[in-house]
């Protein structure tokens, strides 16, 4: 092999090299965008969790404010012998 074919063989080899380098970077380049969005949405999932549970705290504490409520109103229309309205959806 000629010393010209030599280095053909060996800019073509070089080239390919190159080549699979790029492709390596643009996948670690791509990686490190997944990885961003990632922990953006990440402490958007947090910050919805926290609300969420926040939320269902508000919600047990309004649904034990009304079951108290209908407790003081059952003994008072106990204690007063009437019979209280009859609540909507519910049937006799």
């Amino acid at each position: 092999m000629s010393e010209i074919e030599e280095l053909q063989r060996c800019l073509e080899a070089l080239e390919a090299r190159v080549d699979e380098v790029e492709m390596i970077r643009t996948l670690r380049d791509t990686q490190l965008e997944h990885g961003k969005l990632l922990e953006t949405h990440g402490k958007a999932l947090e910050a919805h969790t926290k609300t969420l549970q926040e939320h269902g705290k508000l919600l047990g504490a309004l649904v034990s404010g009304q079951v108290a409520m209908m407790e003081q109103l059952q003994a008072v229309t106990d204690h007063l012998g009437v019979t209280p309205p009859e609540q909507p959806g519910e049937e006799n």
